[in-house]
């Protein structure tokens, strides 16, 4: 199968039968990013008493799983598409009533994808453009044009946040918002967002680190910046950025 890097798109043939998580260095900007070979093009999730179908067609990556964690509770069935032509044809085939899309997919382009969904009358209720890794600035940068779809969302916005969004666009009532509370899974996300974008911006000095003292001794700057970010959307959960980095660092 084909993978993308998320920072220049430069694309990759990676053999299935490899490990189930890789991290690959671009040889086109130098960055790193993780990637999972996958057999299947298309796979399906269905939530309980599913009546409305919702297709996600994303890369493989945290905030896809938390898309379809979410989904699932609101009770949708769902169908992960990991490129452009698959997520066309199953569209297509489904009509279903909510597309979540990342811009930047591999073999038909998340924004080609909307527009001939537009051309076609294909186009579900609602189209939804997904926040795509750019840069170390990502989670402060919003998309210039929607390119034809009705809204945007990336991984700073709070699970209460993501599925109200999704809601106004659907026309549900407001019942669904209701999720399990008192768990830090938005504050692990909200950190694991922080330090990818790290990892993508600045390889070289991510090399060098052994330790999470040596993560915040090299990032200085760019880490307290990220910790004020993580702050300001999850009271408490800055610290939550030193977690993720000893989980990095168990992997390597």
């Amino acid at each position: 199968m084909f993978v993308q890097c998320p920072n220049c798109l430069k694309r990759y043939r990676l053999n299935e039968s490899q490990a189930k998580l890789l991290r690959i260095r671009c040889r086109g900007c130098g960055g790193e990013f993780l990637a999972s070979p996958s057999p299947q093009p298309s796979h399906e999730v269905a939530g309980r008493h599913a009546a409305d179908t919702a297709v996600v067609a994303d890369i493989q990556r945290d905030f896809r799983n938390v898309l379809v964690e979410l989904l699932v509770r609101m009770g949708f069935h769902i169908v992960v598409a990991e490129d452009g032509l698959t997520a066309l044809r199953e569209i297509q085939a489904r009509r279903p009533k909510l597309l979540l899309v990342n811009p930047y997919l591999p073999e038909l382009m998340g924004i080609e994808l909307v527009t001939r969904l537009r051309e076609e009358g294909h186009a579900p209720q609602a189209i939804i453009l997904l926040g795509a890794i750019h840069n170390s600035k990502r989670y402060r940068r919003r998309p210039e044009s929607l390119y034809g779809a009705d809204d945007y969302l990336d991984e700073s916005g709070s699970d209460e946040a993501i599925i109200s969004k999704i809601e106004f666009h659907l026309n549900l009532p407001p019942s669904l918002r209701q999720l399990p509370s008192g768990s830090d899974e938005e504050g692990l996300r909200l950190a694991r967002s922080v330090f990818a974008d790290l990892l993508v911006y600045d390889p070289g000095r991510m090399a060098q680190i052994r330790n999470a003292d040596d993560f915040f001794r090299l990032f200085k700057d760019e880490a307290a910046e990220g910790k004020r970010y993580i702050e300001t959307r999850r009271r408490g959960a800055a610290a939550l950025l030193g977690e993720v980095v000893n989980h990095y660092l168990q992997g390597t």
